[in-house]
């Protein structure tokens, strides 16, 4: 398969020179996700797809480290995806949004500015249906059963363990495309972290600001996290991380800290 000249000639394309890549750790693979859309940044649409793809993308090993909200506007895509790709720790990319028939779908009209290649037309058709079937060299179009816009999986890098995802912007196709196409094809191999919860009945946060730190000093390879739940008057420490045996001795150090009340032991 031809490689994508996406990443290959990113800094030369529309809009910003991309940033120095990242000299964050690869040992553990993860996703960038770009959401397009004004109707986003308005607050006229909730960005249920991104929500969505950070559970599916967690549960198969590569967990998002960012998420990003753009405009319709093709600097602000391409400008995106410089700074996604540019990420050396982030596998995946996905682009959602902007892919429709409309003047307002702006992502493959950006995609086409940064790609040297140019775009390769399809069959006839009317000039609405024909924005969303144009199809770069060395893109892999992905299927969409439940609408008009297909997907795209782009390769990153010669040895195509990077990948960037194109994919329409309604829920029901992301959806499909992801779990027929993406998952199955370019998400095996690594395994979820491993997650584990305390739940404090009637606790205050503050008072755990020590227990924490302590557990960041001695566990740095463990996330731990606060969660407050005031419909339940209960306070979740979330830990996590890719050694089952790490993350248990967290617990069991916090526990010792901050033992559970009796009621909920």
């Amino acid at each position: 398969m031809a490689v994508s000249r996406v990443a290959r000639h990113c800094s030369q394309g529309w809009g910003s020179p991309a940033p120095p890549p990242s000299t964050l750790s690869r040992a553990v693979p993860s996703t960038i996700i770009i959401a397009v859309g004004d109707e986003l940044l308005g607050g006229f649409t909730l960005d249920t797809n991104s929500h969505w793809l950070t559970q599916q993308v967690r549960e198969a090993g590569y967990p998002t480290q960012r998420i990003e909200v753009v405009p319709d506007e093709d600097a602000a895509i391409v400008d995106a995806i410089h700074r996604a790709i540019a990420i050396a720790s982030a596998d995946r990319v996905f682009v959602s949004g902007g892919v429709g028939p409309t003047t307002d779908d702006r992502t493959l009209q950006a995609l086409e500015r940064m790609h040297a290649a140019g775009w390769i037309e399809t069959t006839e058709m009317s000039e609405a249906n024909a924005r969303m079937a144009g199809v770069p060299e060395g893109a892999v179009v992905l299927r969409n059963r439940r609408g008009m816009a297909s997907g795209l999986a782009y390769p990153l890098d010669e040895a195509e363990e990077r990948w960037l995802f194109v994919l329409p912007g309604v829920p029901r196709e992301v959806q499909a495309i992801v779990t027929e196409e993406i998952l199955p094809r370019w998400f095996t191999g690594h395994a979820a972290q491993v997650i584990r919860e305390l739940q404090y009945g009637f606790a205050i946060e503050a008072e755990f600001f020590e227990p924490m730190r302590i557990l960041e000093r001695e566990f740095p390879d463990v996330s731990v996290g606060s969660y407050p739940q005031t419909e339940t008057r209960r306070l979740i420490i979330r830990m996590r991380g890719v050694d089952a045996e790490r993350v248990d001795a967290a617990v069991a150090r916090l526990l010792g800290l901050r033992p559970l009340p009796l009621e909920q032991r």
